[in-house]
């Protein structure tokens, strides 16, 4: 059963976010930086992407939307690093943030679900299947699509860091200046198949750019 307090947050942030956003449809989904969209074209309404392996991913799929005008929220992630989200290109004026959710991580999550038009969530426990479909359900009626940071059954796609190099470093000495990264997507949500892409994650400006043809000098290799 909803509180009068949770259906009070749950108003106070469609208030705040302005939902529902005219940034994009429904049927267009909503932007992704371009150097990701060759993994994942946009993010659609109702959708659920799974992300393993970066946190720094998973900020970077929230700097499209965030650019383009739509309100995002991160959940459970207090060791995200905004200044490196800003770098990236995310809108920081347009993340709203619980960073401590608790025990109550669920109902904070479906508040934001039909507040916003994306929700970074990173669960304490792995979810079970009445979460998942609760969630799911929530955000295909309002909307909204799902960011999960870990595992999460049924998910449309799943986005992983396959492998990275890290630039700066010569002998030991020096200081770090990007990271390149091996991101491969699989599920419905990526074609059929699995697709992959070099993506600097993040580049020596921080930002988030193309590295296929990237030469790398002095790298060290990170599993």
């Amino acid at each position: 059963m909803v509180t009068g307090r949770q259906q009070q947050a749950a108003e106070a942030l469609a208030s705040v976010a302005g939902k529902p956003s005219d940034v994009a449809s429904e049927s267009t989904g909503l932007p992704v930086l371009p150097a990701l969209q060759g993994l994942l074209p946009m993010l659609r309404r109702g959708q659920v992407v799974e992300v393993d392996g970066s946190g720094a991913l998973s900020l970077a799929l929230l700097a499209g939307a965030s650019q383009s005008g739509s309100w995002c929220g991160v959940v459970g992630m207090p060791e995200g690093g905004m200044l490196a989200a800003s770098e990236m290109g995310c809108d920081l004026d347009r993340l709203l943030l619980v960073d401590h959710p608790g025990d109550r991580w669920v109902d904070v999550t479906a508040a934001l679900l039909e507040a916003v038009d994306v929700v970074l969530l990173r669960p304490p426990v792995r979810p079970q299947t009445g979460v998942v479909r609760r969630l799911v359900a929530l955000a295909r009626k309002s909307g909204s699509m799902l960011i999960a940071a870990g595992a999460w059954e049924g998910s449309s796609v799943r986005l992983r860091v396959e492998s990275s190099l890290w630039t700066g470093l010569e002998h030991g000495h020096g200081h770090l200046r990007g990271r390149r990264v091996k991101i491969v997507a699989e599920g419905r949500g990526a074609g059929g198949r699995p697709r992959s892409a070099w993506v600097w994650l993040p580049g020596p400006d921080g930002s988030v750019s193309p590295a296929e043809l990237a030469v790398v000098h002095d790298s060290a290799e990170v599993a």
